[in-house]
């Protein structure tokens, strides 16, 4: 088929390249490209990890890419990687992304452009994007997959502590983890699946001595363990309209001998549909009182690495408390991390380094992004309605300042948590990627595809 227009999509991890591998598999009449200033496609921070201690928290039988062949990475796993591994096997986060990039070495037809977005403009049904490089591309569709921000500026950081290095924003970066003593006293602020991955890294890179994690709640993610899988869902029929009605199925149900972890993963097909259905103020009750509950127990940890956690906490090398931080101050040696207990007691702890554990910003006007920025003000984009992340459609059309989905502007990827409460694990993102590149790759230009969508799509929130 003749290609007609461009589709262009700004940033090339795991959400991106998905999108533009099902574009092209499903022969797109287009020009697909991807924008971002990395070498490699398919990887993003979460595939692009060195560390191979760094698992896979969902089993390889549970994560294949393509929505239509649920078993096709534990296949691609047996001949590329390991002949024995199983279903039920966590597989490195790492062999993920070479598992994503070799779905892209299967087609021909992206073409990758190795800048970034500054800006973009809209006018009728195309945009025009400003590149890094100086130069400008115009679109009939701009899908933004952004992928994870850093995380947001903790209170208290004295100016010395960063310039000195002895405080790191960003726990994926390389610096993180340089010129570190063996038993140097560490600190992490956070306990969740970000705290578990520097542990990780530091004990690979022989770092011995005494991690310690804190965050308001003090809990880390649960443990991943067999079970035997429930038939449906446990909440059948209308969802609750009350954030407490969910609480109540799931304890009414784990009450009837249901294993809490069945119950869990049963409500996994509707999440989104059952967190659409609570209004504004029922969603922010749920954040407010059970999103971290919530976490815990839906993100788990692969099994060896939950071994490898509970070792640590026996033998004390790591040390864990609920507190809210207070301030991190210069001092020999390192830095005092000064929080408050829930008892309200002020408790400090010596660190040679203090690295930043809270997981990805969500308000978007302050990750520091020239081309959100930009749409921002052009009112071209708003916050989800509990204002963070990104409001779109229900099928990846942003929102616009007037109430209207736009024609031009999508998202897939973790920015979709404006609306929804599940936007980030790869079966979310298979399906985004999928289903917009359906949409996308209807049997006519995209030009006419867009403004018949505008048409159908225009005030649906």
């Amino acid at each position: 088929m003749k290609k007609q227009g461009t589709i262009a999509i700004v940033g090339g991890g795991v959400s991106g390249a998905l999108t533009a591998y099902h574009l092209v598999r499903r022969s797109v009449p287009a020009r697909v490209v991807i924008l971002d200033p990395h070498p490699q496609l398919g990887l993003g921070l979460a595939y692009s990890t060195p560390s191979r201690q760094h698992l896979l928290n969902v089993p390889a039988g549970k994560i294949s890419a393509l929505p239509d062949q649920p078993d096709h990475f534990l296949r691609w796993l047996q001949m590329h990687y390991d002949p024995k591994i199983t279903a039920a096997d966590f597989a490195p986060r790492a062999v993920f992304g070479q598992y994503i990039q070799s779905l892209l070495a299967t087609i021909q037809g992206i073409e990758h452009l190795q800048t970034a977005v500054f800006d973009c403009h809209v006018a009728g049904a195309q945009a025009t994007l400003s590149l890094a490089d100086g130069t400008t591309l115009t679109a009939d569709a701009v899908v933004l997959a952004t992928g994870n921000f850093n995380p947001a500026a903790l209170p208290g950081i004295s100016e010395e502590v960063t310039r000195r290095g002895v405080y790191r924003h960003s726990a994926w970066e390389d610096a993180t983890y340089e010129n570190l003593p063996v038993d140097a006293p560490i600190t992490l602020i956070g306990t969740g699946l970000t705290a578990i991955d520097v542990l990780l890294r530091l004990r690979e890179r022989g770092h011995r001595g005494i991690v310690t994690a804190i965050s308001r709640h003090g809990i880390f993610p649960n443990r991943h363990a067999p079970y035997e899988p429930l038939a449906e869902c446990i909440i059948t029929g209308e969802p609750p309209a009350k954030a407490h009605e969910l609480l109540h199925a799931v304890h009414q149900a784990i009450k009837a001998g249901k294993p809490w972890r069945a119950v869990v993963d049963s409500l996994r097909a509707r999440t989104n549909e059952l967190w659409l259905a609570l209004s504004p103020a029922e969603q922010r009750r749920f954040r407010r009182h059970l999103l971290r509950r919530w976490e815990v127990v839906r993100h788990r940890m692969a099994p060896p690495i939950a071994d490898h956690l509970d070792a640590e906490l026996a033998a004390g090398t790591l040390v864990h408390h609920h507190g809210s931080l207070h301030a991190v101050t210069s001092a020999e040696g390192g830095a005092t991390v000064q929080f408050r207990t829930n008892s309200a007691n002020m408790v400090e702890v010596a660190a040679a380094r203090v690295i930043n554990c809270t997981g990805p910003d969500m308000n978007y006007h302050r990750v520091g992004s020239p081309l959100l920025n930009s749409l921002f003000a052009q009112g071209l984009i708003v916050d989800g309605p509990l204002g963070n992340g990104l409001w779109s459609d229900q099928h990846g059309a942003l929102r616009t300042q007037d109430g209207t989905s736009s024609s031009v502007l999508f998202n897939v990827g973790p920015g979709r948590m404006g609306t929804l409460l599940e936007s980030i694990a790869v079966p979310e993102l298979r399906n985004q990627a999928a289903d917009l590149a359906e949409l996308l790759a209807a049997e006519t230009s995209p030009v006419e595809l867009l403004c018949e969508k505008c048409e159908r799509l225009s005030g649906v929130a």
